[in-house]
């Protein structure tokens, strides 16, 4: 065990990091542990206690420190009798100083980011970070950060709430930018815990993940979990899932997006945002690009594509109906409805992946050479 010393009532007294006070003689005379106000409060063996306010910091090594006018009078530290546990509860920052889960005392706190992702811990006004990462596979936004002097194993500090789209400017509006609501309000003013980069979709999951450069602790992800579909008008509807352990509650993601025909490939690219601009977020969804022709010779373009994390039967949605390939003033165009709307978009070099024959393929109308396509997007007829 280790120990810190005291003022108690004038006296000196040895706080020891299993729980117990004890005099200069190795005497116990009571316990401590902390208070509302991160107070440390002594339990007296002879009845009474007694409240003392002391200074809770982070050093650069991410240790807690403990100290009073500036200067410190012990550091938890790593070390070969003993490995610091720290950990939350309810967003409280609960601490077994040992390691052995003998004895716990909490703290309250306030906890902001960094834009490089690193955590900023406030405790009664004194602001410290945390050099660490974010990284989870369970939504959870979850940080870990280790003892730099012996990195034996990391701690984490799961954090209870809900995530939901940050309220940005326009401009960040085409980028899916994401925010931790805390459970409790115990967010730093002005430091907002705002993900460190915009959220890209998996398409092999079709759902969020971050993927990011952590200063320190290089690639680092955040894997998401619940499901994904795709809404009338190219909106993205994104519902992250409860985690069982109820640190992150059912959140609900909202995306408008756009798609446009010369982005089209095997699976479906679309761009963050009504419009595409220059500085417009693209994410791909995964699945695969149906084209059903009819007896008129018109198709309807559907997408199937992977809903849920969960796995299940695919969705399906319509992209186009009624597409029909037409030659008008030495063009190709593609002609179709979209979400009941007629639409019309020149292809001629864009997204015609075959040659064009005489012979198979698809009809282009009013082409005085009888040609068709062959093959459109990555699909072949």
């Amino acid at each position: 065990m280790r120990q810190f010393p005291l003022l108690v009532d004038g006296l000196v007294r040895n706080f020891d990091t299993d729980g117990r006070v004890l005099d200069t003689a190795e005497n116990v005379v009571g316990s401590w542990s902390t208070i509302k106000g991160n107070l440390i409060r002594v339990t007296k063996a002879e009845g009474g206690t007694t409240d003392l306010a002391v200074d809770w910091l982070f050093n650069a090594d991410n240790q807690l420190t403990i100290g009073i006018g500036g200067n410190v009078l012990f550091t938890i530290a790593n070390a070969v009798d003993g490995l610091p546990r720290f950990s939350l509860d309810g967003n409280t920052l609960v601490v077994d100083p040992d390691g052995d889960s003998d004895f716990r005392f909490r703290l309250d706190c306030l906890y902001g980011m960094q834009p490089d992702g690193n955590l900023v811990v406030s405790i009664n006004g004194k602001e410290s970070v945390l050099d660490g990462f974010i990284e989870d596979s369970k939504s959870r936004f979850r940080f870990q950060f280790f003892d730099k002097t012996l990195p034996s194993f990391p701690n984490s500090l799961v954090f209870t709430g809900e995530w939901e789209r940050k309220n940005a400017s326009s401009s960040d509006k085409e980028r899916i930018l994401l925010h931790f609501k805390l459970a409790t309000p115990a967010e730093i003013a002005g430091k907002a815990l705002d993900l460190p980069a915009a959220v890209k979709v998996d398409p092999q999951r079709n759902h969020f993940a971050l993927v990011y450069q952590s200063t320190s602790h290089g690639e680092r992800r955040l894997q998401f979990q619940g499901s994904m579909e795709i809404k009338k008008g190219w909106k993205l509807v994104f519902r992250i899932e409860d985690v069982q352990d109820g640190t992150v509650r059912k959140s609900v993601i909202e995306v408008e997006a756009n798609f446009e025909w010369d982005r089209g490939h095997l699976g479906l690219t679309l761009n963050v945002g009504k419009t595409k601009t220059p500085t417009s977020q693209t994410i791909e969804i995964g699945g695969s690009l149906v084209a059903t022709l009819g007896n008129t010779g018109q198709l309807t373009w559907n997408f199937a594509y992977r809903k849920s994390t969960a796995g299940g039967a695919p969705a399906v949605t319509t992209i186009a109906t009624s597409l029909t390939f037409v030659f008008k003033q030495g063009e190709i165009f593609i002609e179709y409805k979209q979400d009941g709307q007629s639409r019309a978009f020149k292809v001629t070099g864009k997204v015609v992946t075959g040659d064009f024959k005489i012979v198979g393929g698809v009809e282009i109308k009013q082409d005085p050479s009888g040609r068709s396509i062959k093959a459109f997007i990555g699909i072949s007829f």
